[in-house]
């Protein structure tokens, strides 16, 4: 049997199985039901965590304490996303890569290559756009696009159809006058085919 000690430590008292499930599960304040102060300790926990480490100004989404619904697309398409909404990815109006570079998107000319410009605004990918985002409209942090698994799955398939932030080079193939296909090469063909079967 198991003893607390008694009153300024004297008298040893026994331990009952009553007073272990008090100490492990204490009785809720009144009024509060376990649910609510699970929520109330989430609610608190987001707000210390927001104050004592915030986010940067440019990082308009905010944190979760469960991971976000993209998370669920093939690892290589949520990574393009993740990259794309922190503002670190290899568009050419983000920092990440190339800070001396120009930003104007590659493929118009017409604007600086942002996130919401690669995915909603470039004419140069309007086929795209009509073939897989006919319900993507916007991109923010309140969007549509954020919750629907279905607007999820058609803004993977136009990033993948268009490479959108893809890094550079990557299907790139390397000069060669002996005709011969590098390792490099083979994997990027390798990856295109993979891509491209994901599309069907």
């Amino acid at each position: 049997m198991l003893f607390l000690l008694g009153p300024n430590g004297h008298a040893p008292l026994p331990v009952t199985s009553q007073h272990l499930l008090g100490e492990t599960y204490p009785t809720p304040p009144l009024g509060r039901t376990y649910p609510q102060l699970k929520l109330l300790g989430r609610k608190l926990l987001m707000e210390e965590w927001e104050l004592a480490s915030p986010d940067p100004a440019r990082y308009a989404y905010r944190p979760l304490l469960k991971p976000h619904p993209f998370m669920g697309l093939p690892k290589f398409d949520a990574g393009r996303l993740h990259q794309m909404r922190s503002g670190k990815s290899y568009l050419r109006a983000h920092p990440s890569w190339d800070d001396d570079g120009p930003t104007a998107c590659p493929s118009c000319s017409e604007a600086p290559r942002t996130f919401a410009h690669a995915i909603l605004h470039c004419p140069a990918k309007e086929p795209a756009r009509t073939r897989h985002l006919q319900g993507v409209t916007e991109l923010g942090p309140d969007a549509p696009v954020w919750s629907s698994a279905a607007l999820l799955g058609a803004l993977a398939r136009f990033i993948r159809s268009t490479a959108t932030a893809f890094p550079p080079g990557m299907f790139s193939r390397p000069s060669s006058s002996t005709g011969s296909v590098s390792s490099r090469s083979s994997n990027v063909v390798s990856f295109g085919y993979f891509l491209s079967s994901q599309e069907g």
